[in-house]
């Protein structure tokens, strides 16, 4: 039973949709835990490298380890005691001695397109500027509207809606997921996830802990929410399989069938995104962790 004379100390990125996913994590855990003061929890912010390598794709910086190495730190030093982060920024294998321990219901799953005149894809005209750091983005988008000129953007997401209203881009590719948590509803066009397929992990919440404090995974595990973690599972696993990073475009959506079964689409590419290949998969979720990582594999294969 966890000591609630305790205060936990959380960690996470300073982005306002970093914060905000904190927020939502607070308002899940008193959901479930009416006993708790509100002042059970402390915050803290961290600026990591990611934050702070503005003028770069990241692939030519670095993996996803790029927004948590500073918290894994301060997580393993005991700084603080959990950390808050969007699955999709999570490499597959965390440092020695940490561990997701649960998963939030996840959030809308797409990429949306975001332009002054809330366009869809097909209307931008022949030419316009589109912004993403993302590879991934960057080979679908291609492989959709190759008429179109593709620039690196990066910063937080309401800089980056800044510079496309502000006229630098004639638009830009976010994660609904983010808008949605920010409560951003102007000149957005959601994609659809066949056309587009979302990075491994894209819209859940991950609460990473250290392993040994079991009293803590015990109290947050409760919290975490099944089907999601199903999810979470078979998207990371896939990416496992592929050796997924940032340095890789790689996509993958499981939506349940039912109890039993996992649709899984999937998307790979090489890095230049001259080889392509997008699949769809319907997976048991008993086998659906060796299955995701075998078929991770097997996509590598045949693109490298």
């Amino acid at each position: 039973m966890f000591n609630t004379s305790k205060k936990i100390t959380i960690g996470s990125r300073k982005s306002s949709l970093a914060r905000r996913q904190v927020e939502i994590f607070k308002e899940f855990f008193f959901q479930n835990n009416k006993n708790l003061k509100k002042d059970f929890f402390k915050e803290i912010s961290l600026i990591t490298q990611g934050d702070q390598i503005l003028d770069k794709k990241l692939l030519e910086v670095g993996n996803k380890g790029l927004f948590t190495k500073e918290i894994d730190q301060a997580q393993l030093e005991h700084k603080i005691d959990i950390s808050i982060h969007s699955l999709k920024d999570l490499p597959y294998k965390l440092p020695k001695g940490l561990m997701i321990c649960a998963y939030l219901k996840r959030e809308d799953y797409r990429d949306a397109i975001v332009s002054r005149n809330s366009l869809c894809l097909s209307e931008l005209n022949k030419g316009s500027i589109i912004g993403t750091s993302s590879i991934r983005r960057e080979i679908q988008l291609k492989k959709a509207r190759p008429d179109l000129e593709i620039k690196l953007i990066r910063g937080n997401i309401e800089t980056r809606i800044k510079k496309v209203l502000d006229g630098e881009y004639d638009a830009t590719l976010l994660a609904m997921a983010g808008l949605n948590r920010l409560s951003i509803k102007k000149n957005i066009r959601p994609l659809s996830s066949t056309q587009f397929i979302p990075a491994p992990g894209q819209g859940i919440i991950a609460i990473v802990v250290r392993k040994n404090d079991k009293e803590v995974i015990e109290l947050l595990e409760e919290i975490s929410d099944k089907q999601t973690e199903i999810q979470a599972i078979c998207e990371r696993s896939f990416m496992f399989g592929f050796d997924g990073s940032c340095q890789t475009p790689l996509g993958a959506i499981a939506l349940l069938l039912d109890k039993e079964k996992v649709d899984f689409n999937f998307f790979a590419a090489n890095s230049n995104g001259s080889i392509l290949k997008t699949g769809k998969k319907i997976i048991l979720i008993r086998n659906a962790k060796k299955e995701c990582f075998e078929l991770g594999k097997k996509m590598r294969e045949m693109v490298y």
